[in-house]
């Protein structure tokens, strides 16, 4: 079992108390125990992110970063139903609260979520495109609205 500054070494956590808090401040709106299991969680996802990641030529590339696992059934329902409850700025609104603040509605699959692929997953991530009770497809834009792929 490593101490938590050895975990915070490892994932890549500055050393100093300015560094150290900014990766903490993040966990503050949790109390006690719950706050430590979650910096836990994502300091030993942080270590595992490093650690899986191959050891670059000397060309200056970046390591492409292991891939994720596809979403389960269960993760895509709340990420549409948190989409469906914050409109447009759904993503904006889920980022803020996996940093600490509020609403704080992310509990239990969405806080996995950021657990299993973090903040920069979610700004590269689609919803997937629904389909009507006719066949049509409709898709939901970053601006909120609706297109349909049937005949107006």
């Amino acid at each position: 079992m490593s101490t938590i500054g050895e975990l915070e070494r490892r994932a890549g956590i500055g050393s100093s108390p300015e560094e150290r808090m900014a990766f903490w401040i993040r966990f503050r709106h949790l109390d006690g125990s719950e706050c430590l299991k979650a910096g836990v969680a994502e300091l030993n996802r942080l270590v595992a992110e490093r650690e899986a990641m191959p050891v670059t030529a000397s060309n200056g590339s970046r390591p492409k970063p292991a891939k994720l696992r596809p979403l389960d059934p269960e993760e895509q329902q709340a990420l549409q139903a948190h989409a469906a409850k914050h409109g447009r700025r759904w993503k904006s609104i889920l980022n803020r609260v996996w940093m600490g603040e509020a609403p704080h509605d992310d509990a239990g699959t969405l806080r996995r979520l950021c657990n299993s692929h973090g903040p920069s997953w979610l700004q590269s991530y689609r919803l997937p495109k629904t389909r009507l009770p006719d066949g049509d497809a409709v898709a939901r834009t970053d601006r909120g609205s609706e297109i349909g792929d049937g005949e107006i």
